[in-house]
């Protein structure tokens, strides 16, 4: 995960004053219909709505999970109201990076044009899930 100084939004001019965080240990995926991924609805671009909750599968996990793309997230909270199994905390800005990483089973990165596809991905979840991060 970057730190907050690498940080870039998409559609904001700066960053956010918080951020959510999914806790993916309690992440359920909603049984294949994820209310947060159903009421996230980041912005409109060109008529199509981009999102900045993915929902994607993962070897680490019996069930798809929900993943936050912080580049697009606009903390506006709706997933964290949303959400049945309160899996999902707002934080503020800077605590969200240190939240995000001890709550994250999927790595993934901000930018995810950038990278490479996992290689353990299949085919129609490789284009929706995000690269792993760089090891340390």
């Amino acid at each position: 995960m970057p730190a907050p100084g690498d940080y870039k939004n998409k559609f904001l001019k700066k960053p956010p004053k918080r951020l959510a965080v999914v806790d993916q240990n309690s992440c359920s995926g909603c049984a294949g219909s994820p209310v947060c991924v159903t009421y996230c609805e980041t912005v409109t671009v060109k008529d199509d709505v981009v999102d900045a909750i993915r929902y994607i599968e993962s070897p680490e996990a019996p069930n798809k999970l929900a993943i936050i793309e912080y580049d697009k997230c606009i903390g506006c909270a709706l997933c964290a109201e949303v959400c049945p199994w309160d899996a999902i905390t707002m934080y503020n800005f800077d605590e969200a990076w240190g939240a995000a990483t001890d709550v994250t089973l999927v790595p993934y990165s901000i930018d995810l044009d950038a990278n490479p596809k996992r290689k353990d991905e299949e085919p129609a979840a490789a284009a929706a899930a995000p690269a792993p991060a760089p090891s340390r």
